[in-house]
């Protein structure tokens, strides 16, 4: 037996966590709990409300209009740091689930699971360093030692400000959140990992479909080969013990793929609320990155790097969900095929009955819908804004 445990930079990024104290450990007091709660559910609001405050404030019509689009990201993530902070037990066990924690018999299986998670660690921590990176260079592009129009992170002039006090107030606030917020990006990243794990525990459970009657059929031929002949009471006989390890494999495939299927379920009730607040903004943020990349000034790089930053965001934050919704439903749609391409032909008429029953079960795939929103490819093209 092979097991795939979670992958140890999504453990780090759990850790931060706790050492943030945006998760608050079992032994912490109720108050101290309450707290930390309370104090980052309004420390994490700053940054989006001070966007929208100086859409309206700022006298430039394209800063105006880049605040608008940075609200928008910034309220998306807040949501996500409002998830960590009330659901932690959910996200725990949606990552510590035995369908997320991989048990694989085949060493084949094995490999080839194995390979495709770590080719999604190879891209999830760039991306994450690239996220935290950013948010640094925005902090420190901006200190007044290395620009002159003593502006604010995130290229906000701040000209509606004439306090000296007020400014480096902002200055120091907006960084703290910026940072913050690039850690609670980090989230997005576990929600990928699950997706990406049930999407891949389907495709053993076809595989396990497929495999059905293959292993013992082998070994009744074996068996066959070293008893001597007995008649057709005993061919009878094998046939039937055949079918009945046949039945009894297949109800417990049935009873793992109801099992799947209500996780995938809980876990899309559970996230509804951020997927749809990633796809019906998602297009206001890419039309956005575009113009704003369309009449930035030439003059300085680093702000054009940031616009394209924006609009790559925008693009992957709604396309990677939408991918894996959609690989889930790619996966779970095989489920019928897989079975019918086992030795259900060779059974006992009533094991045929029991696998056209379940056939027929298997053809409705799994769909992640939220609201009128299925989360698949075609929605990702259909929905641009």
């Amino acid at each position: 037996m092979f097991t795939i445990q979670m992958d140890k930079t999504f453990k780090q990024f759990l850790k931060i966590f706790y050492q943030l104290g945006i998760w608050q450990r079992d032994e912490e007091s109720e108050y101290r709990k309450i707290g930390k709660k309370t104090f980052y559910t309004l420390f994490g609001a700053l940054l989006p409300v001070f966007f929208a405050i100086n859409a309206f404030l700022c006298a430039d019509r394209s800063e105006a209009i880049f605040s608008v689009q940075a609200a928008i990201i910034t309220s998306v993530v807040y949501l996500k740091l409002l998830y960590i902070l009330f659901r932690k037990q959910e996200i725990l066990s949606f990552l510590n689930d035995p369908i997320v924690v991989h048990s694989i018999e085949n060493r084949g299986e094995y490999l080839q699971v194995n390979k495709k998670l770590q080719k999604f660690i190879g891209f999830v921590r760039p991306y994450c360093l690239a996220i935290f990176i950013t948010a640094v260079l925005l902090i420190v592009y901006k200190l007044p030692i290395f620009s002159n129009d003593k502006g604010l992170p995130a290229f906000i002039s701040f000209s509606w400000n004439d306090s000296e006090i007020v400014y480096w107030l902002a200055y120091l606030l907006i960084s703290l959140s910026i940072v913050l917020h690039s850690i609670i990006n980090y989230t997005s990243a576990l929600v990928w990992y699950i997706m990406l794990n049930y999407s891949l525990e389907y495709r053993l459970l076809g595989n396990k479909l497929k495999n059905l009657g293959v292993t013992t059929e082998k070994n009744q031929n074996k068996k066959q080969q070293k008893l001597t002949k007995k008649g057709r009471s005993q061919k009878s006989l094998n046939s039937a013990a055949q079918s009945k390890t046949f039945v009894e494999n297949l109800i417990v495939l049935v009873k793992a793929h109801r099992n799947l299927t209500e996780t995938v379920e809980s876990f899309r009730s559970c996230f509804s609320k951020l997927f749809l607040a990633q796809i019906t903004t998602s297009g206001i943020i890419i039309c956005v990155a575009v113009y704003s990349l369309a009449y930035a000034s030439k003059e300085s790089v680093f702000q054009t790097q940031l616009f394209v930053s924006c609009l790559l965001y925008g693009l992957l934050e709604i396309f990677l969900v939408m991918y894996l919704a959609n690989e889930i439903t790619v996966a779970s749609d095989r489920l019928s095929y897989c079975l019918f391409e086992s030795n259900w032909i060779e059974q006992t008429e009533s094991c045929k009955k029991y696998v056209l029953i379940m056939g027929e079960v298997l053809k409705q795939p799994q769909q992640l819908v939220i609201l009128i929103y299925p989360m698949n490819l075609e929605t990702f093209v259909k929905k641009p804004s």
